[in-house]
């Protein structure tokens, strides 16, 4: 196998390797992919609010409906004729309005909390509603300019790549396969030459055998980091 065509093949390939970086680490695609956790984070966040504002209500009905008794009770004392009632009774009309009385300041303290909660639950909704909607639009504008960048580069990717596919039928095809391998495993350069009596991409020392071997064959897998080293 001819050195200068797989050269020439990683060669082209790092050309899309940088295009398909500048994509990779675009900032519009990193912001407008952190946005879709915000999204999520609000939308769970108004979930969980909804969910406790049910409560609240339920609460509330309540209350409503103890209070409700309580009020019924308080007409009977109230229609009560103290003058025409026995002492006694009226002992016990008395400890049924202080209880009533008690109640009712019990009741007034949960409604008075609760009224405090739908407040807080109502500020909460209002911050999710706007990091929702701010977060949505920095998804559509940013993803907007992410595709445009996209589409600009896509094509360049494409072209390179039909580049290389040319240069495919005049390299080993064994060697081919392992250049792929590697290429997919994110490994680069897969090709590298070697440097005195190291590997060129991990500088580990090859021993006397691997060396006579390399120089036989022009090529030799790295054992230490799986990398093609040729020899120039």
């Amino acid at each position: 196998m001819k050195i200068e065509k797989i050269l020439e093949y990683q060669k082209k390939d790092f050309d899309i390797i940088k295009l398909e970086r500048q994509l990779e680490n675009n900032e519009d695609k990193k912001i407008y992919q952190s946005m879709i956790g915000v999204v999520k984070d609000a939308q769970n966040k108004s979930t969980s609010l909804d969910k406790e504002a049910n409560a609240l209500i339920q609460e509330y009905k309540n209350l409503e409906k103890t209070y409700n008794e309580n009020l019924k009770s308080c007409g009977v004392v109230l229609n009560t004729k103290l003058d025409k009632i026995s002492e006694n009774d009226l002992t016990n009309v008395s400890t049924v309005a202080s209880d009533l009385i008690n109640n009712m300041s019990i009741l007034e303290k949960k409604l008075m909390y609760l009224a405090e909660r739908v407040n807080a639950i109502l500020s909460e909704f209002e911050n999710t509603k706007k990091r929702y909607n701010v977060a949505k639009q920095k998804y559509s504008a940013h993803k907007t300019a992410y595709e445009k960048k996209q589409s600009e580069i896509m094509p360049e990717i494409e072209k390179k790549r039909q580049e290389i596919k040319k240069l495919e039928s005049g390299i080993d095809p064994v060697y081919l396969a392992k250049y792929k391998q590697r290429r997919a495993d994110k490994m680069y350069p897969v090709l590298v030459p070697l440097i005195d009596k190291t590997c060129g991409g991990c500088r580990m020392e090859l021993p006397s055998a691997s060396l006579q071997k390399l120089k036989e064959n022009g090529f030799l897998e790295c054992e230490h980091c799986r990398r093609i080293i040729y020899f120039e």
